[in-house]
């Protein structure tokens, strides 16, 4: 499309499945400094993409504490220096249908049993929560809450593979739950966040809904539907998603997805 750089924005992503947590022995100031070094001027912000591991005893399964305070303290920083910070969490590490937080992301959704599934051999990837701390210290610090609709078994797809709820009406009801009611996520069980009590996050101008590419269709709710209950929410009136975005360019070779949704954002 010839986009050049005043067009398109570049992040520099700080995560993914079996990465690393960052090596919080350095300050939120010294990592600043050295962003600004290394940066100089190539890149445009942030994305944080912290989380699990397939080995369920890893450490970083959990996030901890100086991890959560590094995220939240370093992105204000270089918020505040002007560039963009993105947060993209898998569905349950910002979870809509509880309150509860943890810093374990090797959980399981004992209410949702998918086909061949018991309570001895569940699916036990998710979390709770896990990426509320940082909105909730510095809400102002975050640009873009990018949600992983596509994390292995999550609510939305359950929802509409195994209880074959409406894609569209799904998506409509997520939407208008998260940004009409905000994340509520009650810290008093955690003994290092006790004292912020229950917080109600609002994620409206940030709110970004993540399909996986499946081939140019999307999933586990097609682009096509997604879309669609993006045009049935605007057309009430009510807040929207600011965007959304893709996993990954390469299971869509002719741009299928960024196409359909280009019918409602208009971008190009």
């Amino acid at each position: 499309m010839g986009f050049g750089r005043d067009k398109v924005k570049h992040l520099i992503s700080i995560g993914g499945w079996d990465a690393a947590h960052p090596d919080t022995t350095h300050t939120a100031e010294e990592y600043f400094t050295a962003w600004e070094s290394f940066s100089d001027g190539l890149y445009d912000g942030l994305d944080w993409d912290l989380e699990g591991n397939d080995n369920l005893q890893s450490e970083w399964n959990y996030f901890s504490k100086p991890c959560l305070e590094l995220m939240a303290d370093f992105s204000k920083l270089i918020h505040d220096a002007g560039y963009i910070v993105s947060l993209v969490p898998p569905e349950s590490y910002l979870d809509v249908q509880t309150t509860e937080f943890s810093r374990y992301v090797n959980l399981t959704f004992p209410g949702e049993l998918w086909p061949g599934e018991n309570s001895t051999n569940q699916f036990s990837y998710h979390g709770h929560n896990s990426y509320a701390y940082p909105l909730a210290k510095y809400p102002d610090a975050f640009d873009m809450v990018s949600v992983q609709i596509y994390e292995t078994k999550s609510h939305a797809a359950y929802n509409t593979s195994v209880l074959g709820v409406d894609q569209v009406e799904y998506m409509k009801g997520y939407i208008n739950r998260l940004l009409g009611d905000g994340l509520t996520v009650d810290f008093s069980t955690d003994p290092d966040f006790a004292e912020l009590g229950t917080v109600t996050i609002d994620l409206t101008d940030k709110l970004l809904i993540g399909l996986i590419s499946d081939s140019g269709v999307g999933g586990p709710i097609t682009a096509a539907n997604t879309t669609a209950a993006f045009e049935a929410v605007a057309a009430t009136g009510a807040p929207n998603v600011r965007g959304a975005f893709y996993w990954c360019i390469s299971g869509d070779a002719n741009a299928e997805l960024p196409a359909t949704f280009n019918e409602f954002f208009q971008i190009v």
